[in-house]
This record gives structure tokens, sequence and C-alpha cells, in this order.
């Protein structure tokens, strides 16, 4: 297959056929291998496909970061279903908005963000299917009920042209803007950011950055393609970071200014030089 042709599945699916049992994601004790990482999201894929959920179909998620929301964005990659991360921090009229935008099929949350979309699982015909990662409040199925209930599907024809996911943009009048990533636009980000930043296999990157955003998402994405492993954090904590940074020997660090300088401070606090970071 060409580059050009490549999708986001493919780099799971090189993934596992290249580096196999080694590390691909990482959450807390919880180490997922290439390896499994495709098997997962193939079995999720098949959960994905029995609830009719297709090609260009889109699946909104309202989370913090987690194994499962990798999972996520790997079997919507594989169907052709267009994955649309909303912000956390948005207040529940703002995601909202969002939603009625966005006329998904499906609407994804977690223990931390249930509340805000409370009672919408009645109140919003418009979405059929409420799942909820981890144990599942009232209005909502649990997630992990997705995994391995249906046959995996033979992988349907997914263009590098197809939208992969909907990001959105800092707020235009108070309303953010949904920009659509196609397959073709995160493989070559992922292959400019590898040459670039000279990404290999043996690094770890720390994925303290809410996976809604760009930044996280396109580092997981371009250290995945090269074969290194991506340590999750559910959200940012400077003192857990540096922890994890000399625990996993993390290697890639992306975040703003005034993050960094947290991090810097409590590596200060606790002794740290945070000798592995390159």
């Amino acid at each position: 297959m060409t580059v050009q042709g490549f999708t986001v599945y493919d780099i799971m699916a090189r993934g596992a056929a290249v580096h196999g049992d080694a590390p691909a994601i990482i959450q807390e004790e919880r180490v997922l291998s290439f390896r499994d990482l495709q098997r997962r999201v193939d079995v999720l894929a098949g959960g994905l496909a029995a609830l009719g959920i297709g090609a260009r179909d889109r699946i909104c998620v309202l989370a913090q970061n987690d194994v499962a929301y990798l999972e996520l964005y790997g079997a919507c990659a594989r169907q052709g279903i267009v994955a649309y991360p909303i912000n956390w921090r948005l207040t529940a009229a703002e995601v909202e908005r969002v939603l009625e935008r966005a006329g998904p099929k499906m609407m994804v949350v977690d223990a931390s963000t249930a509340s805000v979309v409370a009672g919408w699982p009645d109140s919003k015909r418009s979405v059929p299917y409420w799942y909820q990662f981890g144990a599942s409040a009232a209005g909502f199925t649990a997630f992990a009920t997705l995994y391995g209930g249906a046959p995996v599907p033979p992988a349907p024809e997914v263009s590098s042209e197809d939208v992969f996911a909907v990001i959105s943009t800092a707020a235009v009048d108070t309303v953010p803007r949904g920009a659509a990533l196609t397959h073709g636009n995160v493989v070559t980000a992922n292959l400019t950011l590898m040459a670039a930043m000279g990404c290999r296999a043996e690094d770890r990157y720390l994925v303290g950055l809410p996976l809604f955003h760009i930044t996280a998402l396109g580092w997981t994405l371009a250290i995945m393609h090269a074969g290194g492993a991506s340590v999750l954090m559910s959200r940012f904590d400077a003192e857990e970071a540096v922890h994890l940074i000399d625990r996993h020997r993390i290697t890639c660090l992306s975040d703003f200014p005034p993050v960094l300088a947290n991090v810097l401070d409590a590596a200060a606090k606790v002794g740290s030089r945070l000798p592995s970071l390159t």
C-alpha cells in the first residue's frame, strides 16, 4: 500500500504486524501492546457495527483520557465512522450546541462528565445510543458491553480522503467550529512530525493534554506510527507528570508554557532533573 492510501486504522494494523507485543498504550498499571490494541479495536468495531453505526456516522465523546478513548478512535477509523471529541471543560449549554451541530448516532461520556448531560438520554431522542466509559450512570450503557458480543465484520473500504475526526477549534463568537481531519491529513502530519522530531520506536510520549485536543491526538498517533508508546494521564497534574516521566522514562512531552513551568516546578520540588526527556 502506498502512503497515499494509508488510514489511521492502517497505522494500528501496521503497528501490530511490525511491533507486535511491544507496548503501545500505558495507563496506570495497564499496558496494551500493539497486537492487543488492534484486537480490541477490531472487537469494538464489531460492537459498533452491530448497532448499525457505520461509514460517515458520527460518535461524540465527552470524556477524559482513557485507553478506551483511543480504542474508540481506532474503531471509528476502521469502520469509516467520524469521531467527534468534545471539550470536557465546556458547560452543558455549550456541549448541547456542539451536539446539535454534530448530529451523532452515539454519545460517550465518563464518570467525570455524566452529570453534565444528565437526563439527555431521555430528552434528546435524536441520539439513539448513550454509553459511558467505566461504570454507567442512569440512562447510559456501559461501554465495555460493546466488546465481544458481536462478530468482527470485514473492514470496509475507507479512503485516505475520508474524514477521520472533527476537532473543535477555539471559539469564534463564543461557538467552537468543527475542523474536519481526513485520514490523509493525520498520516501526513504523522510523517512530518516523525521526520522533524526524529520519533523512534524507543520513544515514550506523556499524554498530559486531553485527547479532544489536536496536539495530544496528533502526537499520540505519530508516536504510535513510529512504534513508540504513549502513557496516558486522565487529566494533567504536574506532580503526577513528573512521577510518570521518571517511572516510564518519558522522552516526549507536549504542552503549553505555563503548564511546562508547573512541571519544572514540580520536578524541582521532588529533586528530579527529568533526565529521560529529549
